[in-house]
């Protein structure tokens, strides 16, 4: 679709007035216009080049950037119901110390969605480039494609999670993905997890850096999946009905993965064991007190820089909201909603 710079700079100059500073670790932005989905999707992207140059092309800037090192993620997710009924999905980013940034979208022809961005990954770090100053503006334009974990206005969450093994890089001839433009395809185009088991079905996967990642997905009719790769083969792990549950962290669940540098293993043990021991039931306080038992904090052996779990969400997938805390401080906690976007409601 050619857009013209008018068109580009309305979209701009209205998406950069909506971004907001919640606190020092939380920013929201309630984006307006394309960001060029179709397009992308239709290109194919198989790396984090692929997207710069895109987005240089699509946004007209050449100061859209993203930071192409971002490894070495923690995470952890779960999904289970409330003692109303609702369906709730749980999930801990755990990276470099950074910003994070609520982003909500309402694409043309795609349903609405409420994503969280992981601010290094626009070089928004604590220590990198302030979003504040205006010359760093732009780089939030680039925040649909950089989303980590997110729900969409049918109730569907997805979620990126690592393992070290060797990164996938499919070639059977179909477009090629990475990671957090599948998450977007996602949210903008299904209803459903088998809907978004399908559309990976449509792509070759190219992991992005040098790491394997695996995919959680959850709707609101209680239904979840798994996603992992395993020798650049798709393998769906389906939640067992009977369990009410799947629980995610840092190593294949596939058999014959690679799970030699694997962790998480106990991180996965004490959330089955808490979903167990309440019969499968939480409420979203609880959930989030079990995430706030699974966090990491420690400092990097080689680059040296902190590691810690930079947000933690839980999203009902029935009402469309989502709970975080950020920053390992859980006395903090807000709430967003699909229906309100740009608000913020402090809940402590």
């Amino acid at each position: 679709m050619k857009r013209n710079k008018e068109e580009i700079m309305k979209a701009r100059r209205e998406t950069l007035a909506t971004f907001r500073k919640v606190d020092d670790t939380v920013r929201t932005l309630v984006y307006q216009g394309s960001y060029g989905l179709d397009e992308m999707l239709e290109k194919g992207i198989s790396g984090v080049t692929g997207v710069i140059r895109f987005a240089h092309r699509f946004f007209r800037s050449r100061q859209v950037y993203v930071n192409p090192f971002v490894r070495d993620f923690g995470c952890s997710s779960f999904n289970t119901r409330t003692p109303g009924n609702d369906v709730i999905f749980g999930r801990n980013f755990d990276y470099k110390d950074s910003l994070c940034v609520v982003v909500w979208t309402a694409p043309e022809n795609g349903y609405r969605s409420m994503t969280v961005t992981f601010g290094s990954f626009m070089m928004y770090g604590k220590k990198w480039q302030n979003p504040e100053k205006k010359k760093n503006h732009d780089r939030a334009m680039i925040a649909p494609y950089c989303c980590m974990d997110g729900i969409n206005e049918k109730g569907l969450a997805a979620a990126i999670l690592e393992i070290k093994a060797k990164s996938t890089k499919q070639k059977t001839g179909k477009k090629p993905i990475i990671s957090p433009i599948a998450i977007r395809a996602v949210l903008d185009r299904c209803s459903t997890v088998d809907e978004a088991i399908e559309l990976f079905r449509q792509y070759d996967m190219r992991d992005a850096l040098f790491v394997n990642y695996h995919y959680q997905l959850a709707d609101a009719q209680g239904n979840s999946a798994i996603i992992e790769y395993v020798n650049n083969e798709m393998h769906v792990i389906r939640q067992n009905q009977k369990d009410e549950n799947q629980v995610l962290t840092n190593y294949f669940l596939t058999e014959g993965g690679d799970n030699r540098k694997g962790m998480g293993e106990d991180r996965l043990q004490r959330i089955s064991d808490t979903l167990k021991e309440q019969k499968y039931c939480l409420t979203e306080e609880h959930a989030m007190d079990l995430l706030s038992q699974c966090t990491l904090h420690y400092r990097h052996k080689y680059l040296r820089h902190m590691v810690i779990t930079v947000w933690s969400s839980v999203y009902n997938l029935t009402q469309g909201t989502m709970k975080m805390c950020a920053g390992m401080d859980y006395d903090t906690m807000y709430e967003f909603s699909l229906d309100e976007p740009g608000k913020v409601k402090k809940i402590k």
